[in-house]
């Protein structure tokens, strides 16, 4: 069973270059309707509420936690919206705090990855599991048919636990997603064995194909949460150009300039680390996006969380580990410098978004070019101007205790404050409803 299993997942990724051929010559419109031709052009016809990937390219910095927490929290305060949210990590994890276990006690995201459970029937004979891998595995060999509806990949999470609310749709997490990436990457560097003209912008932007064609659905109001793998792999890549923002959680354990300048090297080629490998830059990621027209997101919250790590040893040594106070100033003022010199990184705030000191500031000559190139209500944007400004407004900081009880709630598959807790259950209760408001000034920000 597992080794017929096997051969049909395999078959999955065989490329047909036989099919390839027709579907150039006369199925173009497998395409999603996102894109005018195999060219990978996005022609964006609906706006979406908005989209935000979580991601930071270290882990343990509770991307997985986080995404899961302000998808229900977004739900609840949105009712009227649909709220996807996208397993881009091959672990898995967010999938499995969403879905957990089925009445036999095995995981569900195994069973539906290894098409046990729930699998897609293409053309009655074609086997594909409903995950990010299936769907990326169809749509970067021979695109996505008509026949099949996008919606037919997610999942309601409601239905598999009824403790969660019934906007939130999964596109579930697949542990495959690792193996798949080695073959995308062939595809994408090559136009001879996929259908597109310009394989690298198409199969780089093939989830923002799909989120948008799910957009496109008459009456859907629909808000994307997309959680990331912290290796700056393909998947990564196309998480990324999926969303429109990034909230970008860090741990204060880690806060070292030397991180933020790797971070912001890998996405957008600020702080290039030496001069010596500058010829290469043309195979980054950044360089191959700006050269194919790929949109990259912008930076819109900052979240910091607070130590994990006793300040002092059970000894009274101090942990010389941990970043000091001025080495913690010293780097915020990196990211600040980044800011001041590179506006376009970040998501321009407007002004229903800013504290009030901030709101009746006007927005200076010197930047009325630049916000009106990227949105058209000028009038409602303003000019951060001071590092105070830029942290008021960039950066939240999560003590470690709201950090404690997060992972507590995703380990129990439920909502925050709906964690029953036998042990401490008065602290827990009190904690989470910290953690709850700083989730609501979140979603306020969203």
């Amino acid at each position: 069973m597992e080794t017929t299993n096997m051969n049909s997942r395999l078959s999955t990724v065989t490329l047909d270059l036989d099919r390839i051929n027709d579907f150039r010559k006369s199925q173009t419109s497998l395409l999603s309707a996102t894109s005018d031709d195999a060219s990978g052009q996005i022609h964006e016809k609906m706006p979406l509420e908005g989209s935000y990937a979580i991601w930071n390219n270290r882990g343990g910095s509770g991307k997985t936690n986080l995404t899961y927490h302000l998808a229900i929290k977004y739900a609840y305060r949105h009712p009227d919206k649909t709220v996807l949210v996208v397993d881009m990590c091959p672990q898995a994890d967010l999938s499995h705090a969403f879905l957990g276990d089925d009445e036999e006690g095995h995981d569900y995201v195994s069973q539906i990855g290894s098409l046990k459970k729930n699998p897609m029937i293409l053309d009655g004979q074609q086997f594909i599991p409903r995950t990010i891998s299936g769907y990326l595995d169809l749509y970067t060999s021979v695109g996505l048919p008509n026949n099949v509806d996008p919606r037919t990949f997610l999942f309601n999470v409601s239905k598999f636990n009824n403790q969660l609310p019934r906007n939130v749709y999964l596109l579930c997490g697949d542990t495959s997603l690792e193996l798949l990436g080695k073959a995308m990457d062939l595809k994408r560097s090559s136009n001879t064995i996929t259908p597109y003209t310009n394989a690298w912008r198409t199969i780089t932007q093939s989830l923002r194909i799909f989120i948008h064609k799910i957009g496109e659905r008459r009456g859907i109001k629909l808000m994307t949460f997309i959680d990331t793998n912290s290796s700056f792999n393909i998947s990564t890549e196309i998480a990324l150009t999926a969303a429109d923002k990034i909230i970008l959680p860090v741990s204060e354990d880690h806060l070292h300039r030397n991180g933020f300048e790797y971070l912001f090297s890998l996405l957008y080629g600020f702080s290039q680390p030496s001069s010596i490998y500058s010829y290469y830059r043309h195979y980054s990621f950044y360089y191959r996006a700006d050269e194919n027209g790929v949109k990259l997101p912008k930076i819109h919250l900052i979240l910091c969380t607070a130590s994990s790590i006793n300040k002092e040893t059970k000894l009274g040594i101090s942990n010389n580990s941990l970043p000091k106070p001025e080495e913690i100033n010293n780097c915020w003022h990196f990211v600040y410098d980044i800011y001041t010199k590179h506006r376009d990184a970040f998501e321009i705030h407007s002004n229903q978004k800013l504290s009030p000191r901030l709101s009746s500031s006007s927005t200076s000559s010197n930047d009325q070019h630049f916000t009106s190139s990227f949105n058209n209500h000028t009038n409602n944007l303003i000019q951060i101007e001071t590092f105070e400004e830029f942290m008021s407004q960039y950066v939240m900081h999560i003590n470690n205790e709201s950090n404690i009880v997060s992972r507590i709630a995703v380990k129990s598959h439920s909502p925050l404050l709906a964690v029953k807790h036998p042990h401490h259950s008065h602290e827990y209760q009190s904690t989470a409803q910290t953690f709850d408001k700083t989730l609501n000034d979140i979603v306020e920000r969203i």
